[in-house]
This record gives C-alpha cells, sequence and structure tokens, in this order.
C-alpha cells in the first residue's frame, strides 16, 4: 500500500556543505539553512505521460518511491529499466525513483529529504526494521532548518547492532527504542535528539539553527533538549550538544538570525535582545527589531533577502530605520554575504557602539 505523504518538507536553512550566496540558498520560515527562500510547492507532483500506478503510488508520497514497492505492485524490472531509459523516471542510490518533474524542481534540501523518505519506503523502513532516520535527515522531513550539514542519509539502528556506511547513508551509534517514533509513517528519531545529534556531529552553529527552529515551531522544549542531552550518546560532540542546549532559542526567526546569535557570541559581543519592541518617549509602538544592544542603544537587523522587488516594501523598511535613528539608536543591517566574514561584523558593530556613545555624549 502506499504510504501517506509526508509533511510539506521545509529549510532548512543550508544544507550539507552547500556553498554560501551570492544566492542564498533555512529549513526556517522555508529554508535549509543559508537563507534561500524555497518555492511555494516545491514538490508538486508531474507524472503526466507516467504508468498510471506508478503515477498514482509517486502522486501520494510526494514525487519519490522505493523500486521494491513497485515490484509489489507488479511493475516488472523491465519496464522500470524502460521508464528510467526514457527519463519518465530517476534513478537514485539504495533503490529510489524520483519524479523527474519533482526531482528536477526540488531545492538542494527538498532533493534530502527526498532521498531521506525514498530510504526509509523501501526495505529500511519495512514493518519490523530496527532503522530509523537520524540528524539533519529525520529533521528534514519535520520541516527544521538546517545549515552546515552533509548531503548523505544518516540513520541509525535500534537493536544494539552497528549498521554499515557508505557514500550515500551514514549509519550511527545504536539508540534506545524509546528514542525513536513514526511520523507519517516514517520511523526517525525524537526531534530533540536529531538537533543534539546534527549539533554533535557538526558543530554548535548547526545545531543551533536546527534547535531554534524546532523550538520556534513547537517541535522540541527547552526541557526536552536537556533530557536528551542528560542520556547522553554523543561522544565527542557532547560538548557542541551541550552548548546548544544552552543557547538556543525560540526567538530566532530564521536560520541567518540563529546563525547571528552565535556569531555574537563567538566575537565576544554583549549579549542583545532578541525580537526587541522599541517606542518611542510616548509609549508609541515604533518598531520589532531582531536584535537591541540596549546599552549601546545600537539595533541589528538580518536582511535575508537577496534584494527588494517591491518598493512600498523598500519604502516601508526606509521610514522605519529612519524612526529608529531618530530615537537615537544606531542600525547595523547584515546580510548572508557578511556572515562569512566575521571581521566585517565586528568591525561594524564595534563602530556603530562607538557612534552611539560620541551620541550620547554629545
Amino acid at each position: 500500500m502506499p504510504r501517506r505523504l509526508m509533511a510539506p518538507i521545509r529549510s532548512h536553512g543550508s544544507g550539507r556543505a552547500l556553498p554560501e550566496p551570492p544566492s542564498p540558498v533555512v529549513n526556517s520560515g522555508a529554508h535549509w539553512g543559508c537563507g534561500q527562500l524555497r518555492p511555494q510547492n516545491p514538490l508538486a507532483v508531474h507524472c503526466e505521460g507516467m504508468h498510471p500506478d506508478i503515477a498514482t503510488l509517486l502522486a501520494s508520497q510526494g514525487g519519490v518511491a522505493a523500486t521494491s514497492q513497485l515490484t509489489t505492485m507488479g511493475i516488472t524490472r523491465y519496464v522500470l529499466r524502460r521508464l528510467i531509459v526514457h527519463k519518465e523516471l530517476i534513478r537514485l542510490p539504495r533503490g529510489i525513483v524520483a519524479d523527474p518533474a519533482v526531482w528536477e524542481g526540488a531545492a538542494p534540501w527538498d532533493r534530502h529529504a527526498l532521498r531521506a523518505q525514498g530510504l526509509m519506503m523501501g526495505p529500511a523502513g519495512a514493518p519490523g526494521s530496527p532503522l530509523a532516520l537520524s540528524h539533519h535527515s529525520a529533521l528534514s522531513l519535520c520541516g527544521a532548518a538546517s545549515h552546515g550539514v552533509d548531503d548523505r542519509i544518516h540513520i541509525v539502528r535500534t537493536d544494539g547492532r552497528r549498521g554499515r556506511s557508505d557514500a550515500f547513508v551514514q549509519c550511527h551509534s545504536p539508540v534506545a527504542e524509546d528514542q525513536v517514533h513514526e511520523r507519517d509513517g516514517v520511523r526517525m528519531v525524537l526531534p530533540e535528539l536529531a538537533v543534539l545529534q546534527t549539533a554533535a556531529t557538526f558543530g554548535v552553529e548547526s545545531g543551533l539553527v536546527s534547535a531554534d527552529s524546532c523550538l520556534r515551531d513547537g517541535q522540541v522544549t527547552p526541557d526536552k533538549l536537556q533530557q536528551a542531552l542528560d542520556r547522553g550518546g554523543f561522544g565527542n560532540g557532547t560538548s557542541a550538544a551541550r552548548t546548544v542546549t544552552k543557547h538556543a532559542s525560540g526567538l530566532a526567526e530564521s536560520a541567518g538570525e540563529s546563525r547571528c546569535r552565535w556569531l555574537f557570541v563567538m566575537l565576544g559581543l554583549p549579549t542583545p535582545l532578541a525580537q526587541a519592541i522599541i517606542r518611542d518617549h510616548a509609549g508609541q509602538f515604533i518598531a520589532r527589531v531582531d536584535f537591541l544592544f540596549e546599552d549601546e542603544r545600537t539595533v541589528i537587523e538580518f536582511d535575508g533577502r537577496v534584494k527588494y522587488t517591491n518598493p512600498r516594501v523598500l519604502f516601508e523598511e526606509k521610514q522605519r530605520e529612519d524612526f529608529l535613528r531618530t530615537l537615537g539608536y544606531i542600525v547595523v543591517r547584515l546580510v548572508w554575504a557578511d556572515l562569512a566574514h566575521p571581521d566585517r561584523v565586528r568591525a561594524r558593530i564595534l563602530e556603530a557602539f562607538s557612534i552611539s556613545a560620541r551620541h550620547r555624549a554629545s
């Protein structure tokens, strides 16, 4: 029987050693991690002209299937080969096939999710299998943002045995059965564990992007993160997992803001208020800003858009900044490219602190 279509896949914010912008690539509202907004309907299924049974299965599973599912339906290997030769199907590793229109139209982070889902449609996800998705592969099917991760599908076993890894799949140390759940027919580790696994394997920044995203969406809570940390199993990555648990915040509204917060920590800057409300002297609301260094009267805004295409939006942004400046705030706007140059960010923020101090002294 075809499995139920997964919930819409998000991003993650940046993925698997993806290059940094110019054309930004967050799994947050809809980012894989480093920030490019995904298409509105990245997994729209296009199955015209395809074998009707295959089209039905692909449409029910978001455009991906396991060849074992197709052979069970009576589709012969000869027919599959012909469909692949005629480019009506795309063959992926580990017995996965995809609708070409879906695959070719999917962003890199969505392709990761398609591969992860396709793997679990086959023997790896069959009833009684001890395998489960882990790390950012599990998070990719939960709509969470990711950044700075790789492209392999990450899995764990729950039977105490160690699995084999290759260029397509990375099998990690076993976990307990109660650390796994089923989401839309796919076995995966709990999101709080997946977040800390990502941190332990790929570093604090990667873990924070996913942790903030999951906290913001209500998929995890601070207590659940702490409980997952207390259970251990993170090896040499325990310190990174602990740091993510300490600094994670659901106030970050994008992968870019999560990365900014960690960059401020790394640069030794004061801790700013996140999503701070600024009012004028009469108490009238002026703006809600990404970050506010209150004592330094400096506002940091992270701008994930490549450019403003709507003149009205651009006008409103400039008007908002003008209001803030009339109240004595210095505004620093950061973009994706700035995050690759910490020295540049530090210099701009410290300069803003200095300008603000001179204004207050005059």
